[in-house]
């Protein structure tokens, strides 16, 4: 039965070796193939590899989305412009909302008057059909009142 060795001093070194070398081989498969006149694209000078060491890259500048660098100061610009304009977007709502509720109010007083109104058409409307009937009554009795002059008359 085999037993398990204690690691000495010497395995270290060359576990790091090994591992440093298969992180550089990794790295490699990841890495485009530099074009056939040298120059890369800026896009791809900015990926990162696969396996990135956050302390391999400049003060200042992290991984973001899309695995690109991007600096930090940047970010945070980028990141203070949106709290500004959201802030704007609040303010910009809440000053629609005392709007609103100044024209929810006065909707509510032209309701009222436009039941005021309608009430004082309906009376007077009333008033029209009584003073109406009361015009055809008085007319009935002239007529009548002539007739009945007009038959005494001969």
């Amino acid at each position: 039965m085999d037993t398990a060795q204690p690691p000495t001093s010497d395995d270290d070194p060359k576990e790091e070796t090994t591992k440093s070398t298969s992180s550089e081989r990794r790295r490699a498969l990841f890495e485009p193939l530099e074009p056939t006149d040298g120059h890369r694209t800026a896009a791809e000078v900015l990926l990162p590899p696969p396996d990135f060491d956050s302390t391999s890259y400049p003060k200042g500048w992290l991984v973001g989305k899309k695995r690109k660098l991007v600096n930090v100061d940047v970010v945070e610009s980028m990141r203070r412009i949106a709290i500004q304009e959201m802030n704007r977007k609040d303010r910009e709502i809440d000053g629609l909302n005392v709007q609103l509720e100044e024209d929810a109010r006065c909707l509510e007083h032209l309701q009222v008057q436009l039941l005021q109104e309608r009430s004082k058409r309906a009376e007077v409307e009333r008033e029209n059909a009584m003073l109406q009937d009361q015009i055809s009554m008085l007319m009935n009795m002239l007529e009548e009142t002539q007739d009945t002059a007009e038959e005494a008359a001969p």
